[in-house]
């Protein structure tokens, strides 16, 4: 059976039967402020940042999975303006056993409110502590995956 090197969700690398993985649209809200700040979202497993967004349902258009996704996770209703990044990506999520041939859509977005989600009202397995964060004082080892290309995008916003 083939295998397919991907990272977990603990960013470690690992090899996973191709047969375990289902594809995955997901998209992500690049998300400044007037500020120079940008919102990002720690993950539980790695302690890594990563923008707010998610997965997208069945049936759901990529935008308004996009918007559904960062109000669960930051409580910010957003304008999405343009498309800046698509990638293609493989991942493994270890604590449900599911694999994904993931399809990641980044865009950048305007906040139309201010008021953050309080820690424990973040509704999300991974993600956690939404925060506003200083564009010019992010490194990119703290990003969880495609850390050299997200860590690119967001230094030219």
């Amino acid at each position: 059976m083939k295998k397919i090197k991907c990272r977990n969700n603990y960013g470690k690398f690992v090899e996973v039967d191709q047969k375990k993985f289902v594809f995955r649209p997901s998209a992500y809200g690049v998300i400044v402020n007037q500020r120079g700040k940008v919102l990002l979202l720690e993950n539980k497993s790695s302690g890594k940042y990563w923008f707010p967004g998610g997965g997208i349902e069945i049936g759901e258009k990529i935008e308004e999975g996009l918007r559904r996704e960062i109000r669960e996770e930051t409580g910010l209703e957003v304008k999405i303006k343009k498309l800046l990044l698509a990638k293609e990506n493989f991942f493994y999520y270890e604590p449900l056993d599911e694999a994904y041939h993931a399809f990641l859509f980044f865009y950048k977005c305007i906040p139309l409110s201010t008021k953050l989600l309080s820690d424990d009202a973040v509704d999300d397995l991974e993600s956690k502590k939404p925060r506003w964060h200083k564009i010019k004082k992010l490194r990119k080892e703290e990003f969880s995956d495609l850390n050299e290309e997200i860590f690119n995008l967001i230094q030219k916003l």
